[in-house]
């Protein structure tokens, strides 16, 4: 089951915007508790920055979603840095364990939050799974290729921790066992497949390097 936040797109008076959202989140975390108590459930919590909202509202979404809504996955989590107690929190989240769905693209164009300014790296370096997402690729114009493009290029991340990603949308998807399973073995046979085919075209480059430069050597 997904639940938004309920904020709307930026304006000059976003601050004052969704008055009963934010004053009655910690009920509605409580209400979601109640009629999803035996689903799995997704929230969009922390899609805030400074200037959105006053700033107390930046300190406890994130762990109220986790904590009172018993989120498995939270989408965005951008205010991290403002909530209460943050490496408490995200030690939590790594036990859970809580998922977050990092949208890079969606944080940009929405909050102008980008690069350093982005927790990614914080939720990575503090073990809480990650994957990837466009949120809304309609509307961005964007689709998954251009988010690993993104996170590669803005973010700096390497391929082990791009196909780490990939893999934790499948271990933490909503997929029955079976299912699961099946996928999971599915994407690490392609992987295999995939490193394989790119170590022989390797090694062949290598090698016509190596000859390229044993030609040209000077005697």
């Amino acid at each position: 089951m997904r639940f938004g936040q309920g904020l709307s797109r930026p304006t000059s008076t976003r601050v004052v915007d969704n008055l009963i959202a934010r004053s009655d989140y910690t009920r509605h975390m409580e209400i979601v508790a109640f009629l999803a108590s035996d689903v799995p459930v997704a929230l969009h919590a922390g899609e805030l920055w400074l200037g959105d909202v006053p700033p107390p509202d930046l300190t406890f979404h994130i762990r109220q979603a986790v904590e009172i809504a018993h989120a498995r996955r939270i989408g965005h989590g951008v205010a991290l840095a403002f909530e209460r107690d943050m490496d408490g929190l995200l030690a939590e989240m790594r036990t859970r364990p809580v998922v977050v769905e990092i949208n890079l693209s969606s944080n940009d164009i929405i909050l102008g939050v980008r690069g350093k300014n982005h927790p990614l790296a914080t939720y990575l370096a503090a073990g809480v799974p990650v994957v990837l997402s466009t949120d809304d690729a309609g509307v961005s114009r964007i689709n998954m290729t251009n988010e690993y493009f993104r996170a590669v290029h803005d973010q700096g991340l390497d391929y082990p921790t791009l196909k780490a990603i990939a893999r934790n949308a499948l271990i933490h998807s909503f997929l029955d066992g079976t299912q699961k399973r099946s996928e999971l073995e599915r994407f690490d046979r392609s992987h295999i497949e995939f490193e394989r085919s790119v170590a022989r075209r390797q090694s062949v480059l290598q090698n016509l390097i190596v000859l390229i430069k044993a030609a040209v050597a000077p005697f």
